[in-house]
């Protein structure tokens, strides 16, 4: 074999070589970053009530949501409401097709974890934000259900919700 024959498979298989390199970056960066969509937070999001206690005839509540960011991109929050609903006691428990037969709440409030002069909130990977809104609740009240949601700011503008009732004391 002369050093000209030698020469030309040594550079024929460095082709080969780099190509493959690049077949086998694409296929990883594919399935990375679009099949598993990397690129996106990954989100555990969950939402609680807290009866602090009772002042004359009404319940001072701690409605919160947890975000936590189990993934490898950050998470911006633009969108972040929560609706506060109530049964009262002399309500009957009437089932509403609206809500697939679930019982039917009164809606009391609906507002915003964002205040009005902050444009977002964000979420860093590996980190749990808690979100807070002091409300009151009157005492004729004995059931609340909270539910949280928000809206992803990336381009698929997907939603993500968390409830949780609770029986008032």
């Amino acid at each position: 074999m002369t050093i000209e024959t030698w020469e030309k498979l040594t550079s024929v298989i460095l082709s080969v070589i780099t190509s493959l390199s690049f077949i086998i970056a694409g296929i990883w960066a594919y399935r990375r970053f679009i099949i598993q969509q990397e690129r996106y937070p990954n989100l555990n999001f969950t939402a609680d009530i807290n009866v602090i206690g009772k002042q004359n005839n009404e319940w001072l509540v701690e409605v919160l949501a947890f975000v936590e960011n189990t993934g490898k991109a950050q998470h911006k929050i633009r969108e972040f409401w929560f609706n506060l609903d109530l049964i009262y006691k002399m309500d009957p428990l009437t089932l509403s097709p609206k809500w697939g037969e679930q019982v039917e709440f009164t809606e009391f409030i609906e507002r915003s974890f964002l205040p009005e002069h902050i444009r977002f909130f964000f979420v860093d990977p590996g980190t749990t934000a808690k979100y807070s809104y002091i409300a009151k609740i009157p005492d004729n009240a004995s059931f609340a259900l909270l539910h949280c949601h928000f809206k992803y700011s990336d381009s698929r503008r997907y939603g993500h919700s968390a409830e949780k009732t609770i029986k008032l004391p």
